[in-house]
C-alpha cells in the first residue's frame, strides 16, 4: 500500500514539474501570454467546444449501447455513466479505472453488471475499430512523411499500431467467449474489492455469474449492421472533434498555412505513440509525442506553449468538467430509482 502511495505521489510530482517546465522555461506559456495580442481567443473557444462535443458524443454512444440492450435505461444515467468513465479513465494508468467504476455506478442504479459490461465492451470495440481505421488512413495519407521520421519514432508508432490491433483482437474474443467473459467480470469485482469499493465480493460474484447470460445476450447487437454503422459514424465524429483541437490551438496562436487534415494526422500519431505508456493521461508521453509531431507546425518558439494549451483543453479541462460526477459513486445508497428489468 505504501509503495502505491509513493508511486502516486511521485507521478503527481512528475506531472507538476513537467507542467511547470512547459510554462516557465524559455519560450514557455508564461512568456507567450505576456503578449496577449498573439492569442485568438475565438479559435481557443472552438477548441474547447470540440472537446465538449467529444465528451457529449461519448455520452450519446454510451446511451445507445446501454439502451439497445435494455430500453428502460435512461439517458440521464447513461450520460452520467459516460462522464464518470471519462474522469476515471483520465486519472488511472492506461485508462483502466473507467469501465470498472461505470459497472459499479450502473449496478447501483439497478442495472445488471452483465448488461453494463456488454454495452461498454461493444462501445470500446467500436471505438478500437474506428481508431484503427483512422490510423490506417493517416498512415496512407502521410506515407512520405513517415519515411522521413527518425527510425525510433517510426518503431514507437509501429508498436502503438500493433498494440491497438492486439487490443481489438482481444476484445473480439472477449465478446464471443463466455468463459473469458466470466473471468473478466469476476476480476473486475475483485479489483473493486481490493480498493475498498465493493464489500463481500464472493456474494456479488455468485450473482454476477447469473449475469453472464445477459452479457452474451447483449452482444447480439454487434451483429446488427445498422447499429454498428451508426456507432462507427458517431465515433468517427468523436475522434475528429478530438483530433481537430491542435489545429484550433494552431489558429489561436495566429498561425496559418497548414491544412486541418495535417494537424488531425499529427494528433492521431500522438495518440498512437503515447498509447504504449501506462501512465494516467499518458502524461510525459503525450507531451513528448506532441513535441515530435507538432513542432513542424508551431516551431521551436511556440511548441512548449502549444503543448500546454492543447493538454489543458484535451486533458485537464476534461478532469475538471467530469470531476463532480466522481462524487455520484458515494451517494447511491440513497438512490431510490426504480429497478430496471432486462430484456427477456
Amino acid at each position: 500500500m505504501k509503495k502505491r502511495t509513493v508511486a502516486k505521489n511521485l507521478l503527481i510530482l512528475f506531472m507538476i514539474i513537467l507542467f511547470a517546465y512547459l510554462c516557465f522555461s524559455d519560450n514557455g506559456l508564461i512568456e507567450f501570454i505576456k503578449n496577449p495580442s498573439k492569442l485568438n481567443l475565438w479559435w481557443l473557444l472552438v477548441g474547447v467546444l470540440c472537446q465538449i462535443m467529444q465528451i457529449t458524443l461519448d455520452g450519446i454512444l454510451t446511451y445507445k449501447f446501454l439502451h439497445n440492450i435494455n430500453s428502460k435505461i435512461t439517458f440521464k444515467n447513461s450520460f452520467a455513466c459516460a462522464l464518470l468513465g471519462q474522469f476515471y479513465c483520465a486519472i488511472t494508468p492506461s485508462a483502466t479505472g473507467g469501465q470498472p467504476m461505470q459497472v459499479y455506478f450502473m449496478s447501483k442504479r439497478k442495472v445488471d453488471a452483465g448488461t453494463t459490461t456488454s454495452a461498454l465492451t461493444q462501445k470500446f470495440l467500436i471505438y478500437q475499430i474506428t481508431l484503427i481505421i483512422y490510423f490506417i488512413f493517416t498512415i496512407i495519407y502521410k506515407t512520405e512523411y513517415l519515411k522521413s521520421v527518425n527510425p525510433a519514432v517510426y518503431l514507437i508508432l509501429s508498436f502503438g499500431f500493433v498494440l491497438q490491433v492486439t487490443c481489438l483482437v482481444i476484445l473480439i474474443i472477449f465478446s464471443v467467449n463466455k468463459t473469458i467473459t466470466s473471468k473478466i467480470i469476476i476480476h473486475v469485482f475483485n479489483f473493486l474489492s481490493k480498493i475498498k469499493i465493493v464489500k463481500n465480493p464472493k456474494e456479488k460474484i455468485d450473482k454476477l455469474k447469473q449475469n453472464i447470460q445477459l452479457f452474451n445476450l447483449g452482444n447480439k447487437y454487434l451483429y446488427n449492421k445498422k447499429v454498428v454503422l451508426q456507432a462507427i459514424a458517431l465515433t468517427l465524429f468523436q475522434l475528429t472533434f478530438m483530433f481537430f483541437i491542435p489545429f484550433c490551438v494552431y489558429k489561436s496562436f495566429g498561425f496559418s498555412g497548414h491544412k486541418p487534415l495535417d494537424m488531425i494526422c499529427a494528433q492521431s500519431f500522438i495518440v498512437m505513440s503515447s498509447s504504449l505508456f501506462p501512465i494516467p493521461g499518458a502524461s510525459g508521453a503525450a507531451e513528448g509525442a506532441s513535441s515530435i509531431f507538432l513542432s513542424p507546425y508551431f516551431g521551436e518558439e511556440s511548441i512548449k506553449s502549444a503543448i500546454v494549451v492543447i493538454r489543458l483543453v484535451m486533458y485537464y479541462f476534461t478532469i475538471i468538467l467530469t470531476a463532480p460526477f466522481a462524487k455520484i459513486t458515494k451517494i447511491h445508497d440513497e438512490d431510490k430509482e426504480s429497478e430496471y428489468s432486462p430484456h427477456e
